[in-house]
């Protein structure tokens, strides 16, 4: 029995490290999809942005300008395929990038 907790304590940081990629391959990723990946802006949304749906294109960032305060603050959708911006600033901007290059390199990495 002794013998199996110390073989779970060895094999399980492992197992975590192997799900979790490291910070240079996720880096390296970034920098990839950042090279690839096409932007469309979109203007004037005919729906509310809750409701907005991206163009299902893993390969295309959609930025939606946001003109009322009631369609939300600035954000990225959890998928990390659309950026929405109302009246953010350059470093609002900045990170919500590094969030969506972020969220698409462990998606790749992770194969899903």
């Amino acid at each position: 029995m002794r013998l199996l907790v110390y073989a779970w304590f060895l094999v399980s940081p492992a197992i975590v490290s192997a799900a979790e990629p490291t910070a240079q391959a996720l880096a390296q990723k970034k920098v990839e999809l950042v090279q690839t990946t096409k932007v469309a802006a979109v203007a004037e949304l005919a729906v509310p942005s809750r409701e907005y749906n991206s163009d299902g294109d893993p390969e295309t960032l959609e930025v939606v300008f946001l003109d009322n305060k009631k369609d939300g603050p600035s954000r990225v959708s959890e998928d990390g395929e659309v950026i929405f911006l109302y009246k953010a600033s350059d470093r609002k901007q900045q990170t919500l990038i590094d969030q969506v290059f972020e969220i698409r390199a462990r998606r790749a990495l992770n194969g899903t």
